[in-house]
């Protein structure tokens, strides 16, 4: 067999990101919610896509009003130096009097989840620290019924009180933002959102009118709850393609793929009936086969615990070809079987994505892994190189 011949310098793992689909999957968030302001949430890397690259291509698709979440204050001043005059949320607030100076003073959005937060708050007002902008961009999040992050209702209604009095104190205006998050808005036939939603919108009319809206909806919410979509919204895994919904694919919900995870085949081996491969010699040969040995492993953050018979698609010979798993992940290569398939090593392999009119949804591969697309998003490691296609342009390379 003559093997392929492999460019000594090209990858043996990369992703190819799709800026056009970013940008598509943030119209569709736009669409279900046309009235709304957007807020895109870029944290932990932009779900391990690349946050410097994706979000000036996300910039270029707002609309004044909407801005970008991430979780930490480092997070934020990364983001903050590489794209410049957008609104950016911390979305877990201050740990220490530190970080709340300098969240003011650099004009960060902010949200308040505790009682000890607001003290952080009003401590530093108290100091003299100030936002330069002489703004104040608090959003209260308040526990409707998932029992994470959240101040009880209560809370809320008291401090939000309490923080037009300090604003006022202080010479600073102040719209504040209420917020939650929903539990179970990932599931149609649960109760539990209807009564988070009755929750926040009670809370909402108890408080006093003057604020700068409301915050209920995340991916989920957005797709699946319209009722939900009070003030803005907050769209995450929709923008990298996958979907939010239980039993359900990106493409189901008009989403498109932006990372397509690849390798390559590395080598072919035959294999004899009875014959055991991989670690564990947990798959064994039911007939005379072909096994092809991918580029990637676990080491590059492809899940250790996809099982055998795990999809994947070869491109060979001008088709796409779906092949499976056959053995344990290693932590740098993939067995697969290549029976039916005439396969050369160095031929292109997808493992989720969508290129060459195949495609194979992160979805579909999570929930044989028994996880979640987010997981698989952000668990890929620095050893695969990432390739940002523009839109409207072929390719580039970071």
């Amino acid at each position: 067999m003559k093997a392929a011949m492999v460019d000594s310098l090209a990858p043996h793992s990369w992703a190819d990101i799709d800026l056009a689909a970013l940008q598509h999957n943030f119209g569709v968030a736009r669409q279900h919610a046309p009235g709304n302001r957007i807020c895109a949430v870029v944290k932990a890397n932009a779900y391990g896509h690349g946050v410097f690259q994706l979000a000036p291509a996300l910039k270029q698709v707002m609309q004044p009003g909407d801005l970008f979440a991430v979780v930490t204050l480092r997070e934020g001043q990364a983001l903050r130096s590489h794209i410049e005059n957008t609104d950016i949320l911390l979305m877990r607030g201050p740990l220490n009097a530190e970080e709340m100076r300098q969240i003011l003073e650099g004009g960060f959005f902010f949200v308040i989840h505790s009682a000890w937060q607001a003290t952080l708050l009003f401590e530093a007002l108290q100091a003299g620290i100030k936002p330069v902008s002489g703004c104040l961009h608090v959003w209260f999040k308040v526990n409707t019924g998932m029992n994470r992050l959240g101040m009880p209702p209560a809370d809320a209604v008291e401090l939000w009180q309490q923080l037009g009095q300090h604003a006022q104190q202080h010479g600073l205006s102040v719209k504040p933002v209420l917020m939650s998050h929903l539990a179970m808005s990932d599931d149609l036939e649960s109760p539990m959102t209807p009564q988070q939603h009755a929750a926040f919108l009670a809370l909402a009319e108890a408080l006093p009118a003057e604020s700068g809206g409301c915050t209920l909806a995340a991916s989920a919410g957005i797709l699946n709850w319209p009722q939900t979509h009070v003030g803005i919204v907050r769209p995450g895994i929709m923008l990298y393609g996958a979907s939010p919904l239980i039993g359900r694919e990106g493409p189901q919900d008009n989403l498109q793929p932006v990372m397509n995870l690849k390798s390559r085949l590395v080598a072919i081996n035959e294999v004899k009936a009875g014959d055991t491969v991989g670690y564990g010699a947990t798959y064994t040969a039911k007939q005379d086969m072909r096994i092809g040995i991918v580029g990637i492993g676990y080491g590059d953050g492809y899940p250790r615990h996809a099982p055998s018979g795990t999809p994947l698609i070869i491109f060979s010979q001008g088709r796409a070809h779906e092949s499976r798993l056959a053995g344990r992940v290693s932590m740098d290569m993939l067995t697969v079987d290549l029976t039916d398939i005439p396969a050369s090593i160095g031929d292109e392999c997808l493992l989720w994505g969508a290129v060459h009119g195949a495609s194979l949804s992160a979805n579909r591969i999570a929930d044989l892994c028994q996880t979640i697309p987010y997981e698989l998003f952000c668990q890929i490691t620095g050893r695969v190189q990432f390739n940002y296609q523009l839109p409207e342009q072929t390719s580039s390379s970071s």
